[in-house]
This record gives C-alpha cells, structure tokens and sequence, in this order.
C-alpha cells in the first residue's frame, strides 16, 4: 500500500492566497460603494408580510434594482431567504436612483 503525503506548506499557501483574493473582493465592494454615491442616506425599513427584496425595490423606485438589492443585502448581512416580517433593515437612499 503506498503512502500519501500531504504537504501543508502548500495547502496553507493556497488558502493564504483564497482568503487574500477575497478579501479584496470585499473591500473592493466597500469602496464601490461608497465611491459612486457619495449622497448616501439610510433608512429603516420594518419588513412586512409578503416584502421581498424585489417589492422592496419596486417600493422606492430605483432603475438599477439587481444593484440596489444586492446593496441593501450586502449593508445588512443578509440575503433573501433570511428575509422575516418584523425585520427591521437598513435602505440605502441614493441622491441620483440610477
């Protein structure tokens, strides 16, 4: 039976340079941000029974909606399954809706 070895140096360097890549991904995320809309207001929005990301959206009017739901899961660390009435969730309020 032959022996497997498995070297950790190289296993830890390439989830080294995972966490890196993503991290980055993040913080380049933040920056986006916070860059392209300079005039950011927050509201708090309380979810109500049949509210989803979309309906939300629709409720404030904004073109770019793929781009505002993702801000709005991305502000509140959640995403659309953990979506509950009664929630309490931070909207983000763009001087320019693109």
């Amino acid at each position: 039976m032959k022996k497997i070895y498995i070297y950790k140096p190289k296993i830890l360097f390439f989830l080294l340079i995972i966490l890196i890549f993503n991290l980055g991904i993040i913080t380049r995320r933040d920056l986006d941000l916070i860059n392209n809309n300079e005039n950011i207001s927050m509201e708090v929005y309380t979810v109500k029974k049949g509210d989803s990301y979309w309906t939300i959206a629709d409720k404030y009017n904004y073109n770019n909606k793929l781009s505002f739901i993702y801000d709005i899961e991305y502000l509140n660390k959640m995403s659309s399954e953990s979506l509950q009435p009664g929630y309490k969730i931070l909207i983000p309020i763009y001087e320019n809706k693109w």
